[in-house]
């Protein structure tokens, strides 16, 4: 069952409860082609975190290769829906891999050069990352290989700490669209924050609480983005919800969204989130929840 509103702005969330790992990647084809403006989301980091176990959880899928497949299938779906011109922003960080967990070797798996790679080949434009200084994330990944000393202290050959995460950005080829004049003027970014966010590096972020989801973006993040690559009424779209960070950004300004997610815990705190995000009595945000249809009706039962 669909349950659609027309009110803007409308946060669409999809819960997927159905059928094997490689068919629910495909219910992401509910979302109609070119409906969609910007693509923000943050893909489970492999086996970096555990996350819930439950079927179609990409965090479960151990081998990489396997892993990347599957995202591409996610890829593929933004790019259909997206406009021409619209954008996919993944923010992702590399998997480090302890010596302790992989055979007594260190290694970095790079995971946003396999995106970047792997979307350029379903025909997005790579552009100019985002390299986020993400302190936050230090303790952890000292705690899984990403930090401390190999050999002995202060000496050579110690490990550097990953402390970045990557925001990439692909674009759909197409023209650049011209919103109409309210929607331009109600988009304007101030001077200041046009000077401080359009740059490559950022500092200044903080990383978000893991209480109720694994891997969490701040709210502060999925503003600033969506703020800087979309207008007032576009649809925003998160293929990896979580607990529904990106559909709040996309509420506070204005933006309609959809959201997916596999894990009904995961989507059950998004939907208390974002209705207790929208209690407000000005408010005319309303949200719908979705079941995407069976895999026997994809076959056309």
């Amino acid at each position: 069952m669909r349950n659609r509103t027309a009110q803007e702005p409308s946060d669409r969330l999809a819960e997927d409860r159905t059928g094997p790992e490689a068919d629910r990647r495909d219910d992401l084809d509910f979302i109609e082609s070119e409906s969609v403006h910007l693509a923000l989301t943050s893909p489970p980091y492999w086996t970096l975190k555990e996350y819930r176990r439950s079927d179609g959880q990409l965090g479960s899928v151990t081998d990489y290769e396997a892993f990347v497949r599957e995202l591409d299938r996610v890829w593929s779906h933004c790019f259909r829906a997206l406009i021409p011109g619209g954008r996919l922003i993944v923010v992702v960080g590399d998997v480090c891999l302890s010596r302790r967990k992989n055979g007594g070797r260190h290694t970095v798996v790079p995971l946003h050069a396999s995106i970047q790679e792997h979307c350029r080949s379903l025909g997005f434009d790579n552009l100019a990352p985002i390299i986020w200084h993400k302190i936050a994330n230090a303790v952890y990944e000292v705690e899984n290989g990403g930090g401390g000393f190999l050999g002995k202290p202060y000496e050579p050959n110690a490990v550097i700490k990953n402390d970045i995460e990557f925001i990439l950005m692909q674009r759909k080829p197409g023209g650049y669209r011209t919103p109409e004049l309210a929607a331009r003027v109600l988009s304007v970014v101030s001077a200041e924050n046009h000077q401080r966010w359009f740059q490559q590096i950022w500092t200044g972020v903080t990383g978000a609480s893991t209480k109720d989801h694994p891997a969490p973006y701040p709210l502060e993040l999925a503003e600033r983005l969506i703020r800087m690559f979309s207008f007032v009424g576009d649809t925003i779209l998160d293929p990896f919800m979580g607990t529904g960070t990106t559909n709040l950004a996309a509420s506070r300004w204005g933006r309609n969204s959809i959201g997916v997610e596999v894990d009904s815990h995961y989507f059950g705190s998004a939907y208390k989130r974002l209705a207790e995000a929208t209690t407000d009595f000005f408010s005319e945000t309303q949200i719908s929840a979705i079941t995407p249809p069976s895999p026997a009706s994809h076959a056309g039962a």
